[in-house]
């Protein structure tokens, strides 16, 4: 993924998580778009944001 598509998709997700639970997507699929992130060469430079992605993920209900 290039750098740039890779930040947005960062910032994308960082943005709607946070208000998912009001959203009609179930947590798994903000699971499979945060683990897509994980598999991206990019991922160690961003791993503390991602990691942050996880765990608010995991906390989600569905």
């Amino acid at each position: 993924m290039h750098h740039h598509l890779f930040e947005s998709e960062l910032v994308h997700l960082e943005r709607v998580v946070a208000c998912a639970p009001q959203k009609p997507f179930p947590p798994t699929y903000w699971r499979d778009r945060v683990e897509h992130l994980k598999n991206s060469p990019q991922a160690p430079m961003y791993r503390h944001r991602i990691a942050r992605l996880s765990r608010l993920v995991g906390e989600l209900h569905g």
